[in-house]
């Protein structure tokens, strides 16, 4: 009889183990999924293999004559930085996307409050090329 009780303890415990996998590896198989249905903008042209992308909340947002910098706090719980140079450019929109399609000046109201001034949860996708290219592909926001 102690030996039934036992064996049944053990299929118990094997069955816990299989049944409710590690939480790490249940989020690490949500990330790769969501990376690898990510696609950078077409008008983006840079190798895959040279290609990161961060996506996430913008936690840090600075626009400036020649530069846009961002924190984004990730998906993925880092910290990234992002420099987003538009030197000569009249204005850093053509670096942008909004919802995947080319930005326009009507969406600069749509992610900051006030011009320079970010929009609270706003998200976004990053861009970065090894050759120091990027793109930000700002997304629309949740509700609630």
């Amino acid at each position: 009889m102690r030996s039934t009780w036992f064996a049944i303890a053990v299929s118990l415990a094997t069955l816990a183990c299989v049944a409710a996998p590690d939480d790490l590896q249940n989020r690490s198989a949500a990330q790769s999924r969501q990376m690898a249905r990510q696609r950078p903008p077409e008008a983006f042209a840079c190798a895959p293999n040279d290609l990161t992308a961060y996506t996430g909340v913008v936690v840090r947002y600075q626009r400036e004559r020649e530069r846009t910098m961002l924190r984004i706090r990730t998906d993925w719980d880092t910290n990234e930085d992002v420099t987003v140079t538009h030197t000569g450019a009249a204005d850093a929109a053509a670096f942008y996307r909004y919802a995947g399609r080319p930005f326009t000046a009507t969406d600069w109201a749509r992610i900051e409050s006030s011009p320079g001034v970010l929009r609270p949860s706003t998200r976004a996708t990053a861009w970065v090329c090894s050759d120091g290219k990027v793109m930000v592909d700002w997304e629309v926001p949740k509700e609630g």
